[in-house]
């Protein structure tokens, strides 16, 4: 992020008045997913796709860079960009892969096994914060509420391939 500091209220053009409009929640949840990547990445120093790399490979280590654009979404030479800068950081390495001598995998290093911990925590706090003043009822209702959303949204976007909306 370029701004020291995000505010989110300060770039909304006109005030929403109907929080049951489609365009306040969108808003809403931009805001949210905002302000929660541009903490995590002031406090970590990676950006959001380099986390999301490393998320990745903590689920599926070893990946090539053609498999990890693919599962995250991200175009190939993006993936490589990022994949560099971590692993000048020394958070991740290349190694070539075991049957395709052109391609390279992708490991995590023991360097970041040893402090992943950190950005665990980060996220811990975070969420704390997040959260705070939630009772438990109202957060876990929340979250369903989230699934059942995505889960709506899952089944819109397979229907839209389906029919070759890209």
């Amino acid at each position: 992020m370029s701004r020291a500091r995000i505010d989110v209220a300060q770039e909304r053009e006109l005030p929403i008045e109907d929080p049951l409009s489609p365009q306040y929640f969108l808003e809403v949840i931009h805001d949210l997913g905002t302000l929660l990547a541009a903490i995590y990445d002031r406090r970590t120093g990676l950006t959001r796709n380099q986390t999301r790399i490393v998320i990745e490979l903590l689920q599926n280590d070893g990946q090539t860079q053609t498999e990890l654009a693919n599962a995250l979404s991200i175009h190939k030479v993006s993936v490589g960009i990022y994949v560099a800068e971590l692993e000048a950081m020394g958070l991740v390495e290349r190694r070539i892969h075991p049957t395709d001598g052109r391609a390279k995998c992708i490991f995590l290093t023991p360097l970041l096994h040893a402090n992943k911990h950190i950005g665990q925590e980060h996220y811990a706090a975070i969420h704390g914060t997040a959260i705070s003043g939630l009772g438990r009822k109202d957060y876990l209702t929340m979250l369903a509420c989230m699934e059942r959303m995505r889960d709506n949204l899952s089944k819109l976007d397979e229907n839209d391939r389906e029919e070759g909306r890209s």
